[in-house]
This record gives C-alpha cells, sequence and structure tokens, in this order.
C-alpha cells in the first residue's frame, strides 16, 4: 500500500508568524516525517501573495515537500479540507494547526494507530461525546479510546484522516455553497455532521494540545474563543451554525434527532 503522510494545515494574518516554525518542527522533529505539506491561504486576506508572507516561510517555500496554495476566497478554517479535492485515496491526511508545537512523536504514534484500525479518523486528542440540550452543544468529561467507536465521541480538528474515508458529498458544490453562507468560519460544526451521518468510526489518543509557539498568541484568544461567545439567543456562536448546518440539510438533521435527541428539551 502506497500511503503517504500529507500535512493539511491554513493560517492567517493574526498567526502567519508561527507558520514557518510550525513547518521547521514537522520537518526537523518529529520522528516519522510528513511526505508533504499543504499550505492553505487566501488571498482576500493575503493581497501581495508571497510578498504578504514572513520571510523564515517565504524560504521554506523552496522545499520540494512544501506546496503553497491559493484561493481566491477565504474560507477560513474549511481551507485545510480542500486537499481531499486532489487527494488519492492513499493519502493519510494530518490536520496540523499554525500556532503548535506538537508531541515528537504525535505521527508516528498516529500512524501506529492507523495500522492497527486503518478504517477511522485518528483524533490526537480526548474530546467529549455527543451531548446536546435543545439546540445547545454539551461539554462533557473528554474521552480516550482504546479502539474506534461510531457516533459516541465527538469528531476533533486535530486528527488524521484517511482519504478514502472521507465524505466527498459535502464538497459538492451545492453543499459548499450551503457551508459558506450558514457556518462560513467553523469545520467542526461542518464536518461533524457528515462524520456522524456515515457513521464513521473515531478514535481518541492522550495527546494534549501541544506547546503554543508564541505564548503571547493563544487559542482562547482566536476563532476557537471567539466560537466560544454567546448570542442574543443564549447559544454560543457554535451552537448556532451547527443548527444551521442541520437546518440546511435536512438528512443530516435526522440523524442527529434520531441519535442524540437533538433539540429535545431537557
Amino acid at each position: 500500500m502506497n500511503e503517504k503522510i500529507i500535512v493539511s494545515m491554513t493560517s492567517y494574518p493574526k498567526r502567519i508568524t508561527n507558520v514557518g516554525k510550525a513547518i521547521y518542527f514537522l520537518l526537523t522533529k518529529q520522528t516519522v516525517k510528513p511526505d508533504e505539506i499543504h499550505l492553505w491561504l487566501s488571498t482576500e486576506e493575503f493581497p501581495n501573495r508571497e510578498k504578504s508572507l514572513p520571510v523564515d516561510l517565504q524560504e521554506m517555500l523552496s522545499i520540494p515537500k512544501i506546496t503553497l496554495h491559493w484561493l481566491d476566497k477565504n474560507i477560513y478554517v474549511h481551507k485545510r479540507h480542500e486537499y481531499f479535492k486532489i487527494a488519492n485515496d492513499t493519502d493519510l491526511v494530518f490536520f496540523i494547526d499554525d500556532d503548535i508545537r506538537y508531541d515528537d512523536r504525535l505521527i508516528e504514534t498516529v500512524i501506529e494507530t492507523h495500522k492497527k484500525f486503518p478504517d477511522c479518523i485518528v483524533c490526537y486528542n480526548r474530546y467529549p461525546s455527543h451531548k446536546y440540550e435543545n439546540k445547545k452543544i454539551i461539554y462533557g468529561h473528554s474521552i480516550i479510546t482504546e479502539s474506534p467507536i461510531v457516533n459516541v465521541t465527538r469528531w476533533c480538528g486535530q486528527s488524521m484522516i484517511p482519504a478514502k474515508l472521507y465524505p466527498k458529498e459535502c464538497l459538492k458544490e451545492e453543499y459548499q455553497k450551503i457551508r459558506d453562507k450558514v457556518d462560513p468560519i467553523s469545520d467542526e460544526c461542518w464536518f461533524q455532521p457528515w462524520v456522524v451521518f456515515y457513521d464513521i468510526p473515531l478514535i481518541h489518543l492522550g495527546f494534549c494540545w501541544g506547546e503554543n509557539l508564541d505564548p503571547n498568541i493563544k487559542k482562547e484568544d482566536g476563532i476557537v474563543g471567539w466560537s466560544h461567545q454567546i448570542e442574543a439567543n443564549g447559544l454560543e456562536k457554535r451552537d448556532n451554525w451547527l443548527a444551521a448546518v442541520l437546518d440546511a440539510i435536512p438528512k443530516l438533521k435526522e440523524k442527529y434527532v434520531k441519535l442524540f435527541d437533538y433539540e429535545k428539551v431537557q
């Protein structure tokens, strides 16, 4: 089996200074190295393209393993999913954050897990189970799993997705238009329902979130923290994004209602 280890990552102006460091650690410190690194950026955020980027990152772009992709439209975290439009089914696609130095054995451990369980998504971190009160996402105890399970734990964005398992339906233009309208920012709220709909198994490892590359740039100050802000209806932004996705695609909502009593008033 000719499996390639692919890293797909994105960034934005506030965190672009970290990307060169993040790639450096992947290429020099991981005990198993990626075969390719794909960086997805938007010309809306970087109008001068490569000239907009830090010098250390510009220099790294000459490394053959690294490919920079420019998108005209800023689709936020969804950019990293663009790789699946060009992926081979044998690719093992690692979503890597732009602000973190991961444990040096991350890729090695994920690959070892994949060899044992080749038909599941490997999430690097523990994560909570599916639990909802009406439309509110309940964040309970995070779980580490010893073997893959289906529609119990929630998908974590820090994960390795075998390309053969990726639900290609969600890449269709008709669904991409829905995504950009109702959930333009959070890939977790968009991709999660497709994982549920297709009963894709997940396994959760015990890695932590990693070490901040810049202690002055914290996750809670970025999209992660912003997505937890309370809106006028009393729900967090991410609650409303998920609800909007499910309302827009009835078959996804039907599965959530059936499995998780979604929208049930406690």
